[in-house]
């Protein structure tokens, strides 16, 4: 974790194939909340590019869709479909 602040996080990453930073912010909306999200990629080696196209199908229809899923519903548990 880098830095944490109310609504908004960066987090990095780096291991032998990339280094990476994970940026989320929680924006109050008329309707209710936004959620942005975004995953930035530095490659650290010559595995770098191959390890992310590999991995692009599971990531994009796989982790990421579940991810978000898992999300909603703790949000949704924690503070209902109409919080404040």
């Amino acid at each position: 974790m880098l830095y944490q602040f109310p609504g908004e996080a960066l987090i990095e990453t780096w291991n032998a194939t990339v280094h990476g930073y994970v940026c989320t912010a929680l924006q109050r909306t008329e309707t209710g909340y936004r959620l942005y999200w975004g995953v930035y990629v530095f490659p650290v080696s010559w595995l770098t590019r191959p390890y992310l196209i590999a991995i692009e199908p599971f990531r994009r229809f796989i982790l990421y869709p579940a991810m978000l899923r898992r999300i909603r519903r703790a949000w949704l548990a924690a503070y209902g479909a109409t919080a404040p």
